[in-house]
């Protein structure tokens, strides 16, 4: 898999355009409002929107967004950051060390926490 940063750039959308990441300007639209990125924002934002559905092993988010194995515990801080800057109600979950993309609203199941 290659980093994000070796991957063609362009506005990713997801949950019927709820969601839009545009890693070139470095902003989100999050139902209807911008939000300012970083790169590394960016980074883990498009690499959850591309693994798609569901929660995710922290090893491939890491590895897919930023080519690197490092301690699963590095995601907790940028994935934070990342949360608080979506808002409320959270859009990004965690599930022990896994993390995924949901759209905000009741979970289908009392297994995601926000």
């Amino acid at each position: 898999m290659e980093p994000v940063e070796q991957q063609p750039q362009g506005p990713l959308t997801a949950f019927d355009g709820r969601l839009v990441l545009d890693p070139d300007a470095r902003t989100a639209t999050v139902d209807g409002r911008e939000v300012r990125l970083t790169y590394q924002d960016v980074r883990g934002l498009r690499t959850l929107i591309e693994l798609g559905e569901g929660v995710h092993d922290p090893l491939d988010i890491l590895m897919r967004g930023w080519g690197v194995c490092l301690d699963p515990r590095e995601l907790r801080y940028p994935m934070a950051v990342l949360r608080m800057k979506l808002g409320e109600p959270r859009w990004i979950v965690r599930v022990g060390d896994r993390y995924g993309l949901r759209p905000p609203g009741p979970s289908s199941s009392g297994k995601l926490t926000s």
